[in-house]
């Protein structure tokens, strides 16, 4: 498997069954609330998702967070969980913002109460200034939420204050923007809402393929870094993509390496693992419909998310590189023995690479081995012949043939 070890809960707003007919299957999210103000708590909506969240804690799930998308239909002002009617427009009523914050942290209270479920994070918003949060009744819709500044510092100071009131110990994470609008974010905060939040969550997503820079990974990082906050990338999946399944599994092997080196977060998220046959996007395919079985399919995005997770495990310091920050991820674990090499490589030339083993004593000091893994357009996660490396040569020499991502168990 992935050995992943981050759980992101979607909490659902809920759409108003005679209005948002357009949510595609897999964003039509239940609501806890569905009855309006008056309406009692429904707790056992979203069953699905409940099975998912539980089975992933007990297969090995360590940290949850709990993130919102949209308020529930009958908080918002245009009454679709899908945006307002005009692009950019705020979406939350201003006279449910109490009702919203009670919301979002009774569902923390339930999971802690009822499944024993603790959420480390609670993030309140998603995309909340990108702006593209509209009804559009022409095409399939998901829930979504524009929020100006102002009203997101007053959501965040009531959300953590019902957190304390409530007992939960649950920690605020904001804003869940691209990463190129989170800098303008951190400039507005004052310290009432600094002192408030305990991480920064950012989307790496980018308009043109070509265009890495401008996710501008090292100014949110230094940003965030400003403020003493922890940083994550909690969504990512590729958006604006095309070619064959492999040459956007490579790219995104890339984007990886680059959020690593120059974002350097302390956790790294996919957008949604499993996805509909025909896309782009997921790490595993299969119908979505609830009726007997589907087969399972296995995409090339798995075999590189597994270079990375696999080997590269909660407690490993990241060593960045600047120089070669789109190829190359190093890490080694917590007791100095082993060291983990991420090598992608999208040219279509084949590549000599060598790394000193100087940055791991242990290593160094001795001969030493390596488990080599590769994918490629052929290969998926295939072990390869170990290497051996004597003491005179501390040095990791390896061939990396073209569009292809190799990973190095160093020891």
């Amino acid at each position: 498997g992935l050995g992943f070890t981050i759980v992101r809960y979607n909490i659902g707003g809920g759409a108003y069954t005679g209005g948002d007919s357009n949510l595609r299957p897999f964003a039509d999210m239940p609501g806890f609330r569905p009855g309006g103000p008056s309406g009692p708590y429904v707790w056992a909506a979203d069953a699905r998702q409940r099975s998912v969240l539980l089975g992933a804690r007990a297969r090995g799930a360590q940290i949850f967070e709990a993130f919102s998308n949209s308020p529930p239909w009958w908080m918002t002002m245009s009454g679709s969980v899908t945006g307002n009617h005009n692009w950019g427009q705020d979406n939350l009523d201003g006279k449910y913002y109490t009702a919203f914050v009670d919301y979002l942290t009774e569902v923390v209270r339930y999971y802690q109460d009822e499944h024993d479920l603790h959420f480390d994070y609670l993030a309140p918003f998603n995309e909340p200034v990108e702006g593209w949060w509209n009804i559009n009744r022409s095409k399939a819709a998901q829930e979504g939420c524009n929020f100006r500044f102002s009203s997101m510092r007053q959501v965040v100071l009531d959300v953590k204050r019902a957190l304390l009131d409530k007992g939960l110990s649950t920690k605020l994470s904001v804003f869940d923007a691209w990463s190129f609008n989170t800098p303008k974010l951190l400039r507005l905060m004052d310290e009432p809402l600094v002192s408030a939040i305990d991480q920064v969550n950012v989307h790496t997503y980018i308009n043109f393929v070509t265009r890495e820079e401008t996710a501008r990974r090292k100014e949110v990082r230094q940003a965030v870094s400003s403020i003493g906050k922890r940083l994550w990338m909690s969504e990512y999946g590729p958006l604006n993509w095309n070619g064959n399944e492999w040459e956007v599994a490579v790219q995104v092997a890339r984007h990886i390496s680059l959020d690593i080196n120059e974002l350097q977060p302390s956790a790294w998220c996919y957008w949604q693992a499993l996805e509909v046959p025909g896309s782009l996007w997921g790490l595993i395919q299969c119908l979505f419909t609830y009726q007997g079985k589907h087969d399972l399919q296995i995409r090339k995005q798995y075999q590189v998310l597994k270079h990375f997770s696999r080997f590269i495990r909660p407690g490993f310091e990241m060593l960045p590189t600047e120089k070669f920050a789109d190829s190359l991820v190093a890490a080694r674990d917590e007791s100095g023995t082993s060291l983990v090499l991420v090598v992608t490589n999208t040219s279509s030339r084949s590549k000599d690479v060598s790394y000193s083993t100087g940055c791991v004593p242990r290593i160094a000091s001795k001969a030493f081995q390596a488990s080599v893994f590769r994918s490629s357009a052929s290969e998926d996660f295939v072990q390869l012949p170990s290497l051996a490396f004597t003491v005179e040569s501390p040095n990791v020499v390896v061939w990396i043939p073209p569009k292809s991502v190799t990973t190095l168990v160093v020891f």
